[in-house]
């Protein structure tokens, strides 16, 4: 009898039909109750290692929990795992209860929350939409972390500053594809960390038209990406599948399945989360 493979190429349509939306319910243990805020369209249930899910989180009149005017308070220790949010319409403050810190946040505010760390979400209403993963697994990394840590997908230092990516891969051996920047380094569990990435004309990796193609394993761990600009297309090179995304698709890449990943140019930029059941070395 055949095996389903686990492990695939997930994608993420950037406005999930109506159907997809689904009450989001989950258990908050330090709290003492089940909590039940807005709605969630998943659009990966789960990843090669580990406890994985992403999909997009939105808050509006009528939603679960929300007011008339679509603002809203919603607290949470992120019990699912390290939580990371890109905020991709609406506002709202978030502070982190036990730092006291707090953030105003809105479009391409980028919001990372350490697994069991309380913290309010204040909506301002009458829409909010992110961009949610979250990840846990059983091997923790002893960091200490008890702050929520804030960024932009707008994070463009000067070209100095990014970082040529240089990396090997199985078939291929070493590769140069494009630049990234690292903004979340290490999370509470396994390998977990979010970066940004970019390829097109003057860049590393990039051909004189923007273009650029590349083999890829992604060897640290799954990839769960939001495309910000431009337009990709992936092959799944061990099923055939054919996928094409443009900005605001989601795209999920299993860690270890071969895809070739050609971008259009002139220019293609990713918001990036790699998880892993394995700690980084």
């Amino acid at each position: 009898m055949a095996v389903e493979k686990k492990s695939r190429v997930y994608a993420g349509a950037a406005d999930p039909a109506l159907h997809d939306w689904k009450p989001f319910q989950w258990d908050e243990p330090a709290l003492g109750r089940v909590e039940t805020q807005g709605e969630v369209a998943i659009f990966r249930p789960e990843g090669t290692s580990g406890r994985l899910v992403a999909g997009f989180w939105r808050y509006h009149a009528g939603a679960p929990g929300a007011n008339p005017d679509g603002s809203g308070t919603v607290l949470s220790t992120s019990p699912m795992g390290d939580g990371v949010w890109v905020i991709l319409d609406g506002s709202a403050t978030v502070t982190a209860n036990q730092a006291g810190t707090s953030h105003q946040v809105g479009p391409n505010s980028i919001v990372h929350v350490p697994k069991g760390v309380e913290h309010t979400w204040d909506i301002a209403g009458p829409y909010l939409k992110t961009f949610w993963v979250s990840w846990d697994c059983d091997n923790p990394t002893g960091a200490d972390l008890n702050d929520i840590y804030i960024a932009s997908t707008n994070d463009n230092p000067h070209s100095d500053e990014w970082v040529t990516y240089v990396f090997n891969e199985p078939l291929e051996g070493e590769l140069v594809s494009g630049e990234y920047i690292t903004l979340y380094p290490q999370g509470s569990s396994g390998t977990y960390f979010t970066s940004l990435w970019r390829v097109g004309k003057g860049i590393p990796g990039g051909d004189a038209d923007g273009t650029s193609r590349v083999g890829y394993t992604s060897t640290l761990g799954d990839e769960t990406i939001l495309l910000l600009e431009g337009e990709v297309h992936i092959r799944d090179d061990s099923t055939g599948e054919e996928f094409e995304f443009r900005a605001g698709d989601l795209i999920a890449l299993p860690a270890g399945d071969h895809i070739t990943w050609t971008t259009k140019g002139p220019f293609v930029k990713k918001f990036s989360v790699i998880t892993g059941a394995s700690l980084t070395a």
